[in-house]
């Protein structure tokens, strides 16, 4: 998960997220604007507001659609 983490940070691209807030479990495509192995700061949509989660509540990551990690 970290390797995504970094993946999106480095190379400005967006992630598929799975992670808990407010106590609901929500996927969504996620840009990662910081991460720093306790929290990682995400913004959902293109001018949606960050939010900040601890580390533990974000619970999987992937490729976001059409993207293959080749760069």
């Amino acid at each position: 998960m970290k390797r995504f983490l970094r993946y999106a940070l480095e190379h400005d691209r967006k992630i598929r997220a799975v992670f808990l807030r407010d106590g609901k479990m929500m996927q969504k495509t996620v840009s990662v604007l910081a991460y720093d192995g306790e929290t990682v700061t995400l913004r959902a949509g293109a001018k949606g507001s960050p939010f900040t989660l601890p580390a533990e509540d974000l619970l999987s990551c992937d490729y976001a659609r059409g993207d293959h990690g080749e760069e």
